[in-house]
């Protein structure tokens, strides 16, 4: 396990966010959502359960706040209540994340969590990466100004590969007045399965990247036609292990359509 440790990707672990262009945001009293559950030993899901309101919302309780006090089951994010998950070494396509504990349709697997950046530095971070030839690169939408970079800091949650049939998805919750990104189980995964989700990944070079997530029904490549650079959708981690497995850059290997060790459709 120590030698596996060593040949990660050199990073920071944590398990928050971490704000450094800005303060983190304190949430109002008047901002406080409250909801009506009313906690019944009798029923496991009257303590903010799918009932909830705030749940219906994507809102985590506050505590202190919520009717069911300590009962409360809606504060996910907060108390990092994930999943039992392991790191392992996959087949040519890197690190990946399965799962180490049967997990449920719906539940909280993991926070991506990374350092929350402006659009302004999530550009200047993405030609930086490019320029240093950077094999590991993870800079995803937060909301409409600001993006998640988990580069250099971030969570398990980094390691978890794209899949063209995901068995996981990305979903946002308020969280004390922060959004925040959380990766939920579409289905139920056993234990031992890897995990995945739709990265939605768009190269702006103007041609589209091979794909190589091994599903059955995997379309081939992702990315779309270029339109410059667009915050939103910003995941280039195949894409700079192909360029670091083939000792070139991003651009040349667009130019020689080599990515993915296969030919590059250009979409007109």
């Amino acid at each position: 396990m120590d030698q596996q440790i060593e040949e990660l990707p050199e990073y920071i672990h944590i398990n928050q966010n971490d704000f450094s262009y800005r303060k983190h945001k304190k949430q109002k009293e008047e901002d406080i959502a409250i909801c009506e559950c009313k906690y019944n030993a009798n029923d496991p899901d009257s303590a903010c359960g799918e009932r909830c309101l705030n749940v219906l919302t994507s809102t985590e309780c506050t505590p202190n706040y919520c009717p069911c006090g300590v009962y409360c089951k809606n504060q996910r994010f907060q108390k990092c209540a994930y999943a039992e998950t392991k790191l392992f070494k996959t087949q040519g396509r890197g690190w990946g994340l399965l799962a180490d504990k049967d997990i449920k349709a719906g539940q909280f697997i993991i926070e991506y969590c990374g350092e929350v950046i402006s659009w302004k530095e999530a550009k200047r971070r993405s030609q930086a990466y490019e320029t240093q030839g950077l094999k590991d690169a993870f800079i995803i939408s937060l909301n409409g100004s600001e993006s998640i970079d988990a580069t250099k800091k971030g969570s398990l949650a980094r390691f978890i590969n794209h899949s063209c049939q995901p068995n996981c998805e990305t979903r946002k919750w308020n969280v004390l007045g922060e959004i925040r990104v959380g990766i939920f189980a579409k289905e139920d995964i056993l234990k031992g399965t890897e995990l995945g989700y739709d990265y939605n990944f768009e190269w702006y070079g103007g041609a589209k990247v091979r794909c190589l997530c091994g599903a059955v029904s995997c379309s081939g490549f992702l990315g779309a036609k270029s339109r410059g650079f667009q915050p939103l959708k910003l995941m280039f981690r195949i894409l700079f292990d192909a360029a670091v497995d083939k000792n070139a850059s991003v651009e040349s290997l667009l130019d020689r359509q080599e990515v993915g060790g296969g030919e590059v459709g250009v979409e007109l």
